[in-house]
């Protein structure tokens, strides 16, 4: 699925992006299970700090067999086994429905600060695939990125600054960057913001600095990740380990569907 090419800017930019490879009617099935998880009362469900407002959805391929499909068709596991170097299971899946007006910023972070410190996860050969269920554009909230950042170590730029596993999900981020760091890397790097039609699909290293800011727009953005693991990755143990919706600790390697996930299911 990924040419030499693709292989060689996601190692130097820390992020792919893939347009066209979900079509409309694939992106609408989508949308319509996403707007079902958002209405179910469920620990997975995340609501913004006004309480009214959905922020995320996670482990949406337990609760419906299209996401759990999705996850397994070749246009989202194949790159992510290509830039691993193999077999891979689900680490994460989170749907981030964004809505018009509202909803709170995601601030600069790495990834695999969370997946180290909180989940145990030994070595950076994680990655996130994200797949725009909407039009993504300058005003909705794309995610930004700091290209070429994923080759650097955080860790001593970085404050665990309140406990709980419940801040590695709301607005009020457990593990905080600090601005110094940030205005030298902004610097350093430079930012990009992500964005393209619906069915784009974003593949990018789990240490790639990112962000994004509310939806200023009339329009919803969707968005789903798929966070994929090397299965020689496993979690190590760890005191007070997030639960297995946001960690999952079983290494079992995914199978490819041999047809596209929104194909009939044979009953």
């Amino acid at each position: 699925m990924l040419t030499s090419q693709d292989v060689d800017t996601y190692r130097e930019r820390g992020y792919l992006l893939l347009p066209g490879r979900f079509d409309a009617a694939e992106t609408d099935l989508l949308l319509s299970e996403a707007r079902r998880l958002a209405g179910l009362d469920i620990p997975q469900r995340i609501m913004e700090s006004d309480g009214t407002q959905v922020r995320s959805v996670y482990a949406v391929h337990h609760h419906s067999d299209a996401f759990e499909r999705f996850t397994r068709d070749a246009r989202t596991l194949e790159p992510a086994r290509t830039l691993l170097d193999g077999d891979v299971y689900i680490h994460q899946t989170q749907l981030n429905p964004k809505a018009p007006f509202v909803g709170d910023v995601w601030e600069w972070h790495q990834d695999y600060l969370y997946w180290e410190r909180d989940d145990g996860m030994a070595e950076p050969r994680a990655l996130n695939v994200a797949v725009f269920l909407d039009e993504v554009n300058e005003f909705n909230g794309p995610v930004f990125v700091m290209p070429g950042s994923h080759r650097l170590s955080l860790d001593e730029e970085t404050r665990t600054v309140r406990g709980g596993w419940e801040n590695t999900l709301n607005a009020d981020f457990r593990h905080k960057i600090t601005p110094e760091a940030l205005g030298d890397l902004a610097d350093t790097y430079g930012l990009e913001s992500v964005r393209g039609k619906p069915g784009t699909v974003c593949v990018f290293d789990g240490r790639l600095l990112h962000c994004s800011p509310p939806n200023l727009s009339g329009h919803p953005r969707t968005v789903i990740f798929i966070r994929y693991n090397s299965v020689h990755n496993p979690l190590r143990p760890v005191p007070d380990p997030r639960p297995e919706w946001l960690a999952n600790r079983d290494p079992s390697p995914l199978e490819v569907l041999t047809r596209p996930f929104s194909a009939p299911v044979a009953r």
